[in-house]
């Protein structure tokens, strides 16, 4: 897995809710048992805030919530649907104003 691919929520359950899940971590950290995950969700009456991300996907407008993001065990996810590769510096920039608040 390489970061920002795109997999299947592992979680039946709540996959209609955020149908996929997109790697934040670096593939050079594949040793680990877990991987940090960002959901993107499908919600049009989201408010949107500075951590959140418009992006499409398959056909659907989807908003990377990047304040959801979590580890989680490896095991289980499936392969890579694609990535959102060409959003990395949104991404990247979002995730630094969780860490910083800037």
């Amino acid at each position: 897995m390489r970061q920002f691919d795109v997999l299947q929520n592992p979680n039946v359950e709540t996959r209609p809710y955020p149908p996929f899940v997109i790697v934040l971590q670096s593939h050079h950290l594949d040793p680990l048992a877990t991987i940090f995950l960002a959901p993107p969700v499908v919600d049009a009456e989201r408010q949107m805030s500075s951590l959140d991300i418009a992006i499409e996907f398959q056909g659907r407008r989807l908003v990377l919530a990047e304040a959801e993001a979590a580890g989680v065990p490896r095991q289980g996810l499936g392969r890579s649907l694609g990535s959102v590769v060409e959003h990395e510096e949104e991404i990247r920039r979002a995730f630094d104003r969780l860490m910083t608040g800037f």
